[in-house]
């Protein structure tokens, strides 16, 4: 038999032959046996340590693993106490396989606690380590599992331990690094965005493509803002992060680096260790965080590259150990993108974004709101505006027109009452007034003022309905809004429609002031300015 695939757990009866499959040659069955076998829990256990006795190796180690997989979910004492006695097993791969899985049992995760048996588990493998005649193997099997147990009394043992063995003595660096780390969580630290610059810094907001424009307006001029397509623009800044948190259109921000220029063989992780521990990204860093500097790195479009991490980190811990690689609880982020030239950029990802806290219900296929921000401040503000939007949704353009300034009334309607709840949430959250939400068609609907208006937006349907259902749709709306709207009134909204619906617009009387291409995320749209002659 072949075992089930992971999504589906396997039968009781199946068990046998599964077990058969873990004796095999082939390693990828016996993976995937040892997943199909750990999804039966207990009774798999029972059956692996019966086993135990007579299996020979490299049997021995599988089911070693296999009673560590059902330990972790399980929790039982009973499994860890066989696991212990397999630390002193007489074949070498079941005793670090026991070492491994002991080592992830105890090893702290955010929101988890640790089985009863940690101190006792931490006690045996540093009896283990500091047990002599070991082989190589073994200690580097211990070292991995130490230093994910993240204890004083493993940091004291592994403190000083030196080893001729390269990757031992890689391993033991590494295994230090991640004790310090975990050591160290129990300081909090954050991000104080009412601290100001250390001096002029240079700020990249970034956006959704198209939307470079409208930010670059919104940032004020008193930053120096300059597009930079596609989706970022840059300013200049001495203030307190405070500021830095108001333009409702960015999507987030950071502080670029300088770029660099990498030699012909040049170490990169060397590189960005020098970058990180330059006087002017020290003084950043210190500038606005309170309490221990945690930081994590991001190789943009890489993957994780662990070995590159681990390098960085331990280069930056000989030149400034102030400064600690913490994935888990990281205050900073530190983007690397490598291509020409080495290129970084730090984001405070620690730091709160206070700018959509009414945001209390969401609904799926609805707008960003920073999206929702970009067709409220396109459509501009006017004290007497009727605003009306017949697609409401979770109500994010009400309530981003609603927080933008002054108006008379705000109207939303939409088919789904479930939408209209969300979207009555949300606008009390945002402490609107003067806002009235019913169910309605938009092909149909008419709001109990005449809008002076309409901000929408519509392509999110795109998501839900085919191309052939949603053009007439959008048409037909497109004609009942021009009907609706009062003279010179306005329709802001995202145009999905082939070339910007403009035939249609033309025979509504619709005239197009501003056509933007926005990258909706998977497919582009246009976000219009359309003014009613």
């Amino acid at each position: 038999m072949t075992p089930k695939q992971p999504d589906s757990a396997p039968r009781q009866e199946d068990a046998e032959q599964l077990f058969l499959l873990l004796a095999s040659d082939d390693r990828r069955l016996c993976r995937e046996a040892e997943r199909s076998l750990a999804r039966l829990g207990p009774s798999a256990a029972e059956q692996a340590q019966a086993r135990l006795a007579a299996a020979r190796p490299p049997l021995r180690a599988r089911l070693c693993r296999l009673l560590g997989r059902i330990a972790a979910s399980s929790r039982d004492p009973a499994l860890t106490g066989v696991l212990l006695e397999l630390l002193d097993d007489g074949d070498l791969k079941t005793r670090r396989s026991a070492v491994i899985v002991l080592g992830k049992l105890v090893a702290p995760s955010p929101g988890a606690e640790l089985p009863a048996e940690a101190g006792a588990i931490e006690q045996r493998l540093l009896a283990r380590w500091a047990a002599g005649g070991l082989e190589l193997a073994e200690r580097r099997s211990l070292v991995l599992a130490l230093g994910k147990i993240g204890s004083a009394a493993t940091m004291e043992a592994l403190g000083e331990e030196q080893s001729e063995d390269p990757e031992l003595g890689r391993l033991l660096e590494e295994a230090r690094l991640k004790l310090r780390r975990t050591l160290g969580r129990d300081t909090p630290g954050h991000i104080d965005p009412r601290r100001r610059a250390p001096r002029p810094l240079l700020v990249r907001f970034h956006c959704r493509a198209g939307l470079e424009a409208v930010l670059a307006e919104e940032i004020g001029a008193d930053l120096q803002p300059e597009a930079r397509p596609p989706a970022w623009v840059d300013a200049r800044w001495a203030g307190s992060l405070e500021r830095l948190q108001r333009p409702r259109t960015a999507l987030w921000f950071g502080f670029p680096l300088p770029p660099r220029e990498l030699a012909p063989g040049e170490d990169v992780a060397v590189a960005v260790a020098d970058a990180l521990c330059a006087p002017d990204c020290r003084g950043l860093l210190h500038a606005f965080t309170v309490g221990p500097i945690r930081f994590r790195l991001e190789w943009a479009g890489a993957g994780h590259r662990r070995a590159q991490s681990f390098r960085v980190a331990a280069e930056v811990a000989r030149r400034w150990p102030e400064l600690q690689n913490d994935p888990t609880r990281s205050l900073w982020e530190l983007v690397v993108r490598q291509g020409r030239k080495l290129q970084l950029e730090l984001w405070p990802r620690g730091l709160p974004d206070p700018r959509f806290a009414y945001r209390r219900r969401d609904l799926p296929a609805a707008s960003h709101p920073t999206v929702a921000a970009a067709l409220a401040r396109t459509a501009g503000v006017r004290e007497d505006d009727v605003c009306w939007d017949p697609f409401v949704g979770s109500g994010l353009e009400l309530c981003e027109r609603g927080l933008l300034g002054p108006y008379r009334r705000l109207f939303g309607s939409d088919l789904d009452p479930v939408a209209l709840e969300a979207a009555g949430e949300n606008l009390a959250a945002a402490g609107l007034q003067h806002y009235q939400l019913e169910q309605g068609d938009a092909r149909w609907h008419s709001p109990a003022e005449r809008p002076s208006l309409i901000l929408t937006n519509p392509p999110m349907g795109r998501r839900l309905l085919h191309g052939q259902e949603l053009t007439p749709l959008l048409e037909a709306f497109l004609r009942r809004a021009a009907e609706l709207l009062l003279a010179s009134g306005r329709i802001v909204w995202i145009n999905p429609l082939p070339d910007g619906g403009l035939p249609v617009l033309a025979a509504a009387g619709l005239r197009p002031e501003r056509r933007q291409r926005l990258d909706m995320g998977g497919f582009h749209a246009e976000l219009q300015l359309l003014r009613k002659d």
